[in-house]
């Protein structure tokens, strides 16, 4: 198995695009449990097939049209043999933790509270 044949049988990156163009102005007007198992039945390919993106395009908040196209560009690469899915997963992991996790200032000092004394 080629580290490419998740392309074999998914989608272009314009076709993902255009479906969750389609489903996010349905989670803008409903993101209710019942409306997300509709939009599972109606893109199931797209939800069984690409799980983590059917979960990121339908939540309420927290997507990101800049990540999507990040993840995709990404996916691009591997595409076009410019990266390897390992270099790829690497460049993600340490771009996310840049942009999500790393501190560039480090924490005030913590200090404990004094107790009060009983008088």
């Amino acid at each position: 198995m080629s580290e490419k044949d998740f392309i074999k049988d998914g989608l272009q990156n314009e076709e993902i695009v255009n479906i969750i163009k389609q489903i996010r102005p349905e989670i803008e007007k409903d993101a209710s449990d019942d409306n997300i198992e509709k939009l599972r039945k109606k893109f199931n390919f797209f939800a069984d097939r690409y799980p983590v993106l059917f979960d990121l395009s339908t939540r309420k908040d927290h997507f990101s049209w800049e990540n999507l196209n990040y993840f995709l560009n990404m996916r691009t690469k591997i595409i076009e043999d410019n990266l390897t899915t390992d270099k790829a997963s690497v460049i993600v992991g340490q771009d996310m933790y840049n942009k999500y996790v790393n501190i560039t200032e480090p924490p005030s000092k913590f200090e404990r509270k004094q107790k009060k004394s009983k008088t």
